[in-house]
């Protein structure tokens, strides 16, 4: 029996519409991306408390001179205005 022409055979095993992902996408489930993490943070480089401490006071130092340059600015701004509008 000749097969028609014009015509494909249905596919079988997935249903009409359903979304198909790459082959390298299929089986990455929450279990792989944990275990995948926890692989990326063993291999990490984790500072020593000493650099801990020091980046930690920079980084309040830093936050400290720039909150008393932004009061200091937003003080003078606020007297100049009083000043100006009375």
């Amino acid at each position: 029996m000749a097969k028609k022409a014009g015509k494909k055979p249905a596919r079988k095993g997935r249903p009409a519409g359903a979304i198909v992902l790459p082959v390298r996408l299929r089986g990455f489930g929450p279990v792989r991306f944990a275990r995948e993490a926890l692989g990326e943070l063993r291999r990490s480089h984790w500072p020593t408390r000493e650099e801990t401490v020091r980046l930690t006071a920079i980084v309040l130092g830093v936050c400290l001179v720039l909150a008393l340059f932004l009061g200091l600015f937003d003080f003078g701004l606020a007297r100049l205005s009083q000043w100006i509008f009375g």
